[in-house]
């Protein structure tokens, strides 16, 4: 019973339908499709292969769509460049000029003439070149390279420290939103989220197409860790984006500004993923680094909702592999400390926090002990992850199947889609019938139940104690 959920980016090493069913069997919950690097047909094909082995299999699972967003590229260069120290480089925002330097590219992103300034430091490929802003004059700005390496086509530029004005979505960002919406994706991940407005504006679009998608907004830079608490709280959840964000922060602060996001989400109830390099050597070899295995310790202690694996197992040699060593790793984890250090201390602003609060005190009480958990919308199920039960899993019970896997990002939370009997006994006893058929629980476990939709005879966050 892992708690820890394991979030898979899917790409050329994992499309087929055998491989997704291998990756579920070695404890996939949810798959990513990052919209960067896919073409609307190859994500369709994709989405109908992720059902098709859950089908299959007879499990579940969860699918979400990462956005691209508005990130700064370069165009494209005729071969690769080998910068060195002191190097003089142009970009352009204005593709029909000459260039004027012998190392020369257009930059996506016009507006970055009147963002950046003289002096500002330029970013490139995810900090694998350094550079210095020397001058700007119209659509020119020209840099110095700082530290050098290999240039190649359409590289991603990070700024580190300079606020930028580009719009939350992008043209591109539309049209896969309206395949994500057509398909029935169950989250949307929000690249590059700088202020809560920006969020609002992507569920106002999905609220608009009447879908039911979660955001998880993607903290990326430092004016994301400005507004910190106001996106987090805006959110259905934060994903610690690392690459991006370890190349706009200082590579000292990285491990500061993760513990601060998990806090943040957990003092506010909102889910949390760890993502980038969380087995980065595996993508050419075949056991991990005892780094890597150290770093996915250190996140399922902090007790985050889910950990992500992107090039790994989207273009990696041992994607099967790579799954299998996260999900011993957590499972090993978890038996050894199953309570983490953050205990939430998110305020108890409703009677339904309270309830929640109560139902997972009395479990931490009994040993050995299940929450059982009744929800339509899900968010009694969500509210019992948030508060993190030491021991128990949460067995949640929906009618509803896009609920039910929403719920596959939420740490300790086992989702089933059942409908709701004639009274509240029968739905009591129709669950436990199910967990006791899949081995979740034998009779006389003590089941602690929650419910907020069991039966109108039933009072609303009623809590129930009895045996299985």
């Amino acid at each position: 019973m892992r708690k820890t959920k394991i979030l898979v980016t899917l790409g050329p090493a994992t499309e087929s339908v055998s491989m997704i069913e291998t990756l579920m069997r070695n404890g996939a919950n949810i798959f990513r499709l990052n919209m960067s690097h896919a073409s609307h047909e190859w994500t369709r094909n994709v989405y109908n292969h992720i059902r098709e082995a859950a089908a299959s299999l007879n499990m579940d699972v969860a699918i979400l769509m990462d956005l691209t967003g508005p990130s700064i590229r370069t165009g494209d260069v005729a071969s690769p460049w080998m910068l060195k120290a002191g190097d003089a480089v142009e970009f352009l925002t204005n593709e029909t000029l000459t260039p004027s330097l012998s190392y020369c590219t257009t930059v996506n992103y016009p507006g970055l003439t009147s963002d950046l300034k003289v002096g500002d430091p330029i970013s490139i490929d995810g900090g694998m070149i350094q550079m210095r802003t020397v001058s700007i004059t119209g659509s020119r700005i020209q840099a110095e390279v700082l530290t050098g390496g290999e240039m190649k086509s359409r590289r991603h530029i990070n700024l580190p420290g300079v606020a930028v004005n580009l719009p939350p979505l992008t043209q591109k960002d539309y049209k896969d939103l309206d395949l994500g919406v057509d398909l029935g994706v169950d989250y949307f991940a929000l690249s590059f989220a700088r202020e809560p407005a920006h969020i609002q504006h992507l569920e106002l679009l999905l609220d608009q197409k009447r879908s039911t998608a979660r955001v998880i907004a993607k903290i990326e830079n430092q004016q994301a860790l400005d507004n910190l608490d106001a996106i987090v709280i805006a959110s259905k959840g934060i994903m610690v984006a690392r690459g991006d964000l370890g190349s706009e922060c200082p590579v000292e602060d990285l491990p500061i500004i993760q513990r601060r996001i998990i806090e943040r989400c957990s003092y506010h109830g909102r889910k949390v993923i760890v993502a980038t390099q969380m087995l980065e050597s595996m993508i050419e070899n075949p056991v991990p680094t005892r780094a890597e295995v150290t770093d996915i310790f250190n996140a399922c202690i902090e007790q985050v909702d889910c950990v992500m694996l992107s090039g790994e197992t989207s273009v990696g040699k041992y994607p099967d592999r790579c799954v299998d060593v996260l999900h011993r790793v957590l499972s090993r984890t978890e038996q050894s400390y199953p309570a983490g250090r953050f205990a939430t201390d998110a305020p108890l602003k409703t009677n339904k926090h309270k309830a929640v609060k109560s139902a997972v005190l009395l479990a931490n009480s009994i040993p050995g002990s299940k929450l059982l958990c009744f929800t339509k919308g899900g968010v009694t199920a969500h509210l019992l992850a948030h508060q993190r039960p030491e021991a128990a899993p949460i067995f949640a019970f929906t009618p509803n199947l896009n609920v039910s896997r929403t719920l596959m990002s939420a740490r300790g939370v086992f989702p089933f889609v059942m409908e709701m009997g004639s009274t509240p006994g029968k739905t009591i006893d129709s669950a436990l019938q199910v967990l006791r058929d899949r081995g979740l629980v034998v009779t006389g476990d003590p089941v602690v139940i929650l419910s907020d939709t069991l039966h109108e005879d039933l009072l609303i966050d009623s809590i129930l104690l009895r045996n299985a």
